[in-house]
């Protein structure tokens, strides 16, 4: 009767503490956990100081809980144990207790939970995201105002974690992240958009291609330059939350700057459209500037170069042509002009001999 009330006292106590230890890893921890690493943004040393001792305070439970368990065993069934163990041979008294030692270790002890850190560079803003919590603050996660009180101003943080077992043992499982650092890179990105794989960023063709108002298709060749100004890092992260400024740019920074161009080059036919190269540039300028500027974007530069380059090769050769024509006549009516300035010059000069000429006799 004795050894019943010994291991329903020691069933007890081992259930308490089990139910104790897993409901401070799966409900209590995580919350002063996700609490403390989102106090991180302050960047004061209290704060991570708090951190610091509270992961360490963490793991101390799961140590106490293991000598809580070791010590019901001892107390319960010490005596007993003592007795068998005496009467057992001197060959079994050291490996049977090393047997049950490393049996109890192998079974309950979980995984170490190794710390994780995360450094923000200096042309970085970082946003400590929490992965689990109530309706109320995932409905928060959209929104502007929510991600730039989240914004973090420590160039190291912690990323705490939880336990999650995900088999029938206590020590079946993993530990998980119950935070998200997310980074937004606000360098300058300068990009260049051209038909000529050897001067542009990429070497694929990417000239933002258009058509005048008499349907002739060219190419024209631009440049921007942007950066993600401080302030305006949790608006760049509601807009593209999932991506970098290089990309941005290069998908629909781009493809704005081919729609505005497209707007006003449609409005003039090709002869006209030639002389309307600022009128276009301009209007890129004024639209792409103010639109990415409330997501968060700042256009520095805007530029337009390398001409334009025409879908159908022909064009480019009628317009040389023209051109050479044109230069061609300008040098002939200029070698006209100065041989008929000589021509005056020679008929002024026999005119005059030939006057004083008729003086003298």
């Amino acid at each position: 009767m004795k050894t019943i009330l010994r291991i329903a006292a020691f069933a007890a106590v081992a259930l308490t503490v089990h139910a104790a230890h897993t409901a401070w890893l799966t409900r209590i921890s995580p919350g002063i956990s996700t609490a403390h690493a989102v106090r991180q943004l302050n960047g004061t040393d209290a704060d991570a100081a708090t951190l610091r001792w509270f992961e360490t305070e963490k793991n101390a439970v799961s140590t106490a809980s293991a000598i809580l368990v070791a010590g019901a065993a001892l107390i319960c069934f010490g005596a007993p144990l003592r007795r068998a163990w005496l009467r057992r041979p001197a060959s079994w008294r050291l490996p049977l207790p090393l047997l049950a030692a490393a049996t109890l270790l192998g079974g309950c002890m979980k995984a170490y939970d190794t710390p994780e850190f995360a450094t923000i560079d200096t042309a970085e803003t970082g946003f400590l995201i929490p992965l689990e919590g109530d309706t109320q603050t995932q409905d928060k996660f959209q929104s502007e105002t929510y991600l730039r009180q989240l914004k973090v101003a420590s160039k190291r943080v912690q990323i705490p974690h939880r336990w999650l077992q995900t088999g029938r043992m206590s020590n079946s499982g993993k530990w998980i992240p119950i935070v998200r650092l997310i980074k937004v890179e606000r360098s300058p990105v300068t990009r260049e958009w051209t038909a000529d794989p050897s001067s542009g960023t990429s070497k694929k063709n990417e000239a933002i291609w258009i058509e005048s108002a008499d349907s002739v298709a060219f190419s024209m060749g631009f440049t921007c330059t942007a950066f993600i100004p401080e302030e305006k890092a949790a608006e760049f992260l509601y807009w593209y939350p999932s991506g970098t400024l290089q990309a941005v740019m290069d998908q629909e920074v781009r493809a704005r700057i081919q729609q505005v161009s497209a707007e006003v080059a449609a409005k003039y036919p090709l002869d006209d459209l030639r002389a309307k190269k600022q009128e276009i540039m301009d209007a890129v300028r004024t639209d792409v500037t103010a639109f990415y500027s409330e997501r968060g974007i700042a256009i520095t530069t805007v530029g337009m170069f390398g001409g334009m380059t025409y879908e159908n090769p022909e064009i480019q050769k009628a317009i040389d042509q023209t051109f050479i024509a044109q230069q061609e006549k300008v040098v002939n009516q200029a070698r006209f002009e100065a041989q008929q300035r000589a021509n005056d010059r020679i008929e002024l000069e026999a005119t005059a001999t030939a006057e004083k000429a008729r003086r003298t006799a």
